[in-house]
């Protein structure tokens, strides 16, 4: 499948827009006969030999070369609009990572104004976002963002994912921390947007460098039920699994296989046959969008998916949440394999990295816990 030039007009007339919708759509329908094991080859071969007879004419006559042969290939549509690619808009905000404070706040706040920009723009466009943090971090330096960012959510296209205050280090956190990431975000989210812990069901975790195997346990008493994850290391799992922890507490998992910067292009749909091959599920979920400094959805990747949701010969592209897709999943009637393990055991440096504020870390845990003690007493 080939890769369409991000500098040329996504859907618009050029001719590099035309080959690549029909060469896409050729690679979908071969790669899908061949998976549901049925006979294409000779409709999928007529249909590309009339749009390479017409490669060195004009370009009114190659799109009506694409519009004959996507009509040939007609029969193929049902069973390629059974598959449908769950569109999730994420901007990664790495707190602290190269950049001081000041720039996490102006990163935060450019990436909350240029969303809610583009959720003006395209009305069917939902995003969604993790970390108390940078809610925070609106409330206090921009109310009227944070204003607006509510209004989103009670309009359901404005997705909170944070059932922790961060996306944090979870190697060497302790557990009485990763417990206080829960009560005092859902404290937060209750107090401001009405959320109750059975409305932010998932833990999101892509970026975390390891994860501990009593996170299942930790999590699910705090009525997490979902954990999605892109940083698994080379521990092998499925793409989706339940993950059990020592004491039977279980999260269904969404392990990312792609990345969770991803870009919404013609390749995301092979990745849905191969998801398909692997889990026996149609229906996948991408998180997309520009991040780790923040970002987004950008234009040209929601431009771009409503044009390929328009193709015949491919998936459907829907803008979701992860909430959305989670559902479908518990509704499944597939049985998905448990993993009772830590996953992804060492990450090389990430021990030893930004080690002040790791060791400061250990010294509030130890502190927090001496002062609930005192107040106990």
């Amino acid at each position: 499948m080939p890769n369409l030039t991000r500098d040329n007009e996504l859907a618009g007339a050029g001719r590099q827009a035309v080959v690549t919708r029909i060469l896409s759509e050729i690679s979908f329908a071969r790669k899908l006969a061949e998976l549901e094991k049925i006979d294409w080859k000779e409709l999928i071969d007529l249909a590309e030999g009339i749009v390479k007879e017409s490669l060195d004419g004009s370009l009114e006559d190659l799109k009506n070369a694409v519009a004959k042969a996507e009509g040939l290939m007609a029969p193929i549509a049902p069973k390629a609009k059974a598959y449908t690619i769950y569109c999730v808009g994420h901007g990664h905000i790495d707190m602290n990572w190269m950049w001081g404070w000041p720039e996490t706040v102006a990163t935060t706040n450019d990436t909350f104004l240029t969303v809610l920009k583009l959720m003006d723009e395209f009305p069917q466009l939902t995003y969604t976002q993790s970390q108390a943090s940078v809610y925070e971090i609106a409330r206090s330096h921009n109310p009227e963002l944070f204003e607006a960012i509510k209004q989103k959510v009670k309009e359901g296209r404005w997705e909170v994912v944070a059932s922790h205050w961060v996306e944090g280090d979870k190697n060497i956190a302790s557990g009485e921390a990763l417990a206080r990431h829960l009560l005092y975000t859902r404290r937060f989210f209750k107090q401001h947007f009405g959320l109750e812990p059975e409305d932010v069901l998932v833990d999101w975790s892509p970026d975390t460098f390891g994860h501990a195997w009593t996170l299942p346990s930790i999590d699910a008493r705090g009525a997490v039920k979902r954990y999605y994850l892109c940083r698994g290391g080379d521990t092998p799992t499925k793409s989706i699994f339940w993950w059990e922890g020592p004491d039977g507490g279980r999260v269904l998992v969404d392990r990312e296989k792609l990345w969770y910067n991803s870009e919404l292009k013609p390749e995301s749909a092979l990745l849905s046959l191969d998801f398909y091959e692997e889990t026996g599920l149609k229906d996948r979920m991408q998180v997309y969008g520009v991040g780790d400094h923040g970002g987004g959805p950008t234009r040209r990747d929601i431009r771009y998916a409503i044009e390929m949701d328009t193709w015949p010969i491919f998936p459907n592209f829907k803008f979701s949440t992860s909430d959305e897709y989670f559902s479908l999943l518990e509704a499944s009637p597939v049985e998905f394999p448990v993993v009772r393990h830590e996953m992804n055991f060492e990450f090389s440096g990430c021990y030893t990295s930004q080690s002040d504020i790791k060791r400061n870390n250990r010294l509030g845990e130890i502190l927090a816990g001496e002062a609930d003690t005192a107040a106990a007493l």
